[in-house]
């Protein structure tokens, strides 16, 4: 039986186990930057999330205190969210839109009760502003919360009222439900 000599043939086969070629101090240096560069990465995000954190709630209390909310009631709404910012900007944007016909409290529940937010907020300011009669802004509110996708609800409803002479509350509700009134004709012939 011959001698072999493992270490030649693992380093002819198989370049990568060549020792030599990748314990230079070229290499060990590169994987010591990717190593201190990782470990960086890995730690500063940690520090960035904690200080925007910070500032949200900040920006959220104070945002929430400007429109009338007692001090325990933003606390709580404020504490309580995913991302306190866009919660603020919900209600200020529907506050600063609406007439004092709604209640800083019910423009709270409402954003504390959708998905997309920052969605609601900019749907209940469009309509307003696109809307004639914005009597009923309760119903606005309301159809904005409701809809799956509060911006595509506004588009449907601007879109509409240019042309279509319908009232809002006729206009949220065919936009909330399209196929309403077909499935009522329907209903009504097959009988």
């Amino acid at each position: 039986m011959s001698n072999i000599n493992f270490s030649n043939f693992l380093s002819e086969k198989f370049p990568l186990f060549a020792p030599k070629k990748y314990l230079s101090k070229r290499w060990i240096y590169l994987a010591a930057i990717q190593l201190f560069s990782s470990s960086l990465l890995m730690a500063i995000p940690d520090v960035a999330t904690a200080q925007a954190n910070r500032k949200s709630f900040r920006i959220c209390s104070r945002d929430l205190l400007s429109v009338g909310l007692s001090e325990s009631e933003v606390a709580n709404a404020c504490g309580a969210a995913l991302k306190p910012r866009h919660l603020s900007r919900c209600v200020t944007r529907i506050y600063d839109n609406t007439t004092k016909e709604l209640p800083a409290k019910e423009i709270l529940f409402n954003c504390q009760r959708v998905r997309r937010v920052d969605e609601l907020g900019n749907c209940v300011r469009k309509i307003n502003k696109a809307v004639k009669d914005t009597s009923n802004e309760s119903a606005i509110l309301e159809s904005c919360r409701l809809s799956l996708l509060p911006k595509g609800f506004s588009s449907c409803v601007i879109g509409l009222s240019s042309n279509v002479r319908l009232s809002t509350e006729e206009l949220l509700t065919t936009c909330l439900n399209p196929n309403q009134e077909i499935s009522g004709v329907d209903s009504e012939q097959e009988s």
